[in-house]
């Protein structure tokens, strides 16, 4: 076994700032265990993409060079031959669709432990690798250690960790894979008979919003609802919602952020209404400022704030729309700059 932590990315789902996540956690746990981290990758990957993984903390990257060819149980056919060289102790995957596949077949072919959608990867006093996930239908965080098994894994969805570039510099190992290994069978057949093309509804990205605002239990008036949604577009914000929010249908369920939705790194997140369960503040933890919004001066989240306005919305929302009216007339514009340095104070 080699004392190794590994993260798994392929060209077919690679996604940049998924994957240089990853290995910056990666990064972080092999320096705080004295483990090397490895990349392994299949299909076309350019210069560009391997300097990436070196910069952000990759101590090797191993890659089968597979140009215009990509298919699931190949891929898995792939990854497992190189685990079963190398053999990592440690091994984290993107939770794309292919990844969690991928991770519950390499959980069952070398009986390692497997944790789904870790919000949170870290090694105890004891030197233990404690994966941590949401539990018992979302209500608690629980830390899952993997006994009686050489291979520990888990499965990480975007933004959960922060990219960041990695120390000095250190020596870069590339390593090139060939697969030498049989073409994986298939007994299953079907025909395709009728082809009916469906038009795909546009798909909302909540990770590229760089100014959130965030709706709580606390908004229940739809009518306030959209005077939110036409603010946020005077301010160029996105919305998003928490759990309890997305239950009532007051928003899509692709907007919703916690530990059963999304994580986010926005620069500014401002919450209207949000109690601050921990269930929903771990997926902003990674946010830049938090503002948030309560008429309770002893809500949850206000610990967590960087400011604290304690204020009827109606008010708030009141001040928004004047003040966007206002920079419309001197600017021309309705964008609003913002800046914040000082953190938990009470507005």
């Amino acid at each position: 076994m080699s004392k190794e932590i590994t993260v798994i990315c392929d060209s077919q789902e690679y996604d940049r700032e998924d994957i240089l996540q990853l290995v910056t956690k990666a990064r972080s746990l092999g320096d705080a265990s004295k483990r090397k981290v490895s990349v392994f990758c299949v299909g076309h990957m350019d210069e560009e993409r391997i300097s990436a993984l070196f910069l952000y903390g990759a101590d090797r990257v191993v890659f089968c060079r597979e140009e215009g060819r990509f298919d699931l149980p190949y891929f898995t056919e792939v990854i497992a031959a190189m685990v079963t060289q190398i053999y990592p102790e440690v091994i984290l995957v993107p939770a794309t669709v292919d990844g969690k596949i991928l991770a519950a077949v390499l959980s069952t072919r070398f009986e390692a432990g497997l944790t789904a959608d870790c919000i949170e990867i870290e090694f105890d006093e004891a030197g233990e690798l404690g994966f941590s996930r949401a539990a018992i239908n979302d209500s608690v965080t629980a830390t899952i250690k993997c006994i009686n098994c050489n291979i520990m894994m888990g499965t990480v969805k975007k933004d959960v960790f922060i990219k960041a570039e990695a120390g000095p510099p250190r020596e870069e190992s590339i390593v090139e894979f060939t697969f030498s290994g049989k073409e994986p069978k298939c007994n299953a057949a079907w025909v395709v008979e009728e082809r009916t093309k469906r038009e795909r509804k546009k798909e909302i990205d909540i990770h590229l919003f760089k100014k959130v605002f965030c709706i709580g239990r606390g908004v229940k008036d739809r009518t306030v609802l959209e005077r939110i949604y036409k603010i946020a577009e005077k301010y160029d914000m996105g919305i998003v919602g928490t759990r309890a929010v997305v239950e009532e249908k007051l928003i899509e369920k692709e907007r919703q952020v916690g530990q059963s939705g999304k994580s986010i790194s926005p620069q500014i997140y401002i919450s209207f209404g949000v109690s601050g369960a921990s269930q929903h503040m771990v997926g902003i933890k990674n946010a830049a400022a938090i503002i948030a919004v309560n008429t309770d001066r002893q809500a949850a989240i206000f610990d967590y704030a960087d400011y604290s306005v304690v204020e009827n919305l109606e008010s708030i929302l009141d001040h928004l729309e004047k003040l966007g009216q206002e920079n419309e007339q001197i600017t021309g514009e309705s964008n609003t700059k913002v800046t914040f340095s000082e953190r938990n104070r009470t507005i």
